[in-house]
């Protein structure tokens, strides 16, 4: 079921409605929206609807073909706010505390949201930050073999290795690592000829660059531990026997983790802010 209306919008709007009580309007500034005792101007309404545009998509201005809908959910919500201003509601002392704090919890999180556009401008802070993390945002660039047998978790019937024992499948791995590293055979080959995995065995088992918590424990471990150019022991997972041989692990582009480190300095000057300056009475709030 479709909300009524979004609380935000409700916690705004009776927590100001003094503002709207008493509209005045001008022959140059025409009522556009009558709703219980609201009575809005142009002005008024498009002033309103800012906060609907932020939360639910209600258009600003009345020049769109979305218009009447949009002035029919502010006049629904108007129509609702007055009646419950009517029957005494907005009076109600635990009602204006929770309309205070909604309020209150409104404007901190608007803040979170400046702290975030500030960090955006300042590319070099941000830069700076990368700098120090990049052990943190590792990307991997690997290959693998896969070597199923009867049990392994698959997404379909029918796909390559499943005849195969757990003892036949961990053999045929261990005999490929030995050709791998002994006889110095192209892994790219061996996978195209040798892998189960249908879905990269002709690439030479090239998998999607990946980056921590992507991929199975196991296989992480490996992906995160080798060298460049580096193969693995065979690997057993849910999927079978993995050799898993990395091709490059590098810090990921700045480009690609910015957001998240702008997000990261945001947060943490708002968790700053958010302790500082903070006292509590000793006589009150009792240790």
């Amino acid at each position: 079921m479709k909300p009524l209306f979004p609380l935000a919008i409700f916690l705004i709007i009776a927590s100001n409605a003094f503002a709207w009580q008493q509209p005045t309007s001008t022959p140059s500034d025409l009522k556009v929206l009558q709703a219980g005792k609201f009575a809005l101007s142009k002005a008024e309404y498009e002033k309103l609807v800012l906060g609907f545009d932020r939360v639910s998509g209600a258009t600003v201005t009345g020049a769109s073909v979305h218009a009447q809908q949009s002035g029919q959910d502010v006049g629904r919500l108007l129509a609702l706010v007055s009646e419950a201003q009517k029957r005494g509601i907005d009076k109600d002392q635990a009602m204006q505390s929770l309309m205070r704090v909604r309020g209150y919890t409104i404007l901190a999180n608007a803040l979170l949201a400046d702290l975030e556009k500030q960090m955006k401008k300042d590319e070099a802070g941000t830069r700076a930050l990368w700098a120090s993390e990049k052990h943190n945002y590792v990307q991997v660039d690997a290959r693998h073999i896969l070597i199923r047998y009867q049990g392994v978790k698959v997404e379909k019937s029918g796909l390559k290795g499943l005849n195969r024992t757990e003892a036949q499948a961990k053999a045929a791995a261990v005999a490929l690592h030995e050709k791998l590293m002994k006889q110095g055979v192209d892994f790219a080959a061996t996978a195209k000829a040798n892998s189960d995995d249908e879905t990269n065995s002709q690439l030479g088992g090239v998998l999607p660059t990946f980056t921590r918590g992507m991929m199975m424990s196991e296989f992480e471990v490996a992906a995160f531990n080798l060298p460049n150019g580096g193969i693995s022991e065979p690997i057993k997972t849910v999927y079978g026997y993995h050799i898993v041989q990395v091709v490059n692990r590098g810090p990921m582009p700045f480009e690609k983790v910015r957001a998240a480190l702008e997000n990261m300095r945001a947060r943490k000057l708002y968790d700053e802010i958010g302790t500082s300056g903070v006292e509590l009475s000793d006589s009150y709030f009792k240790k």
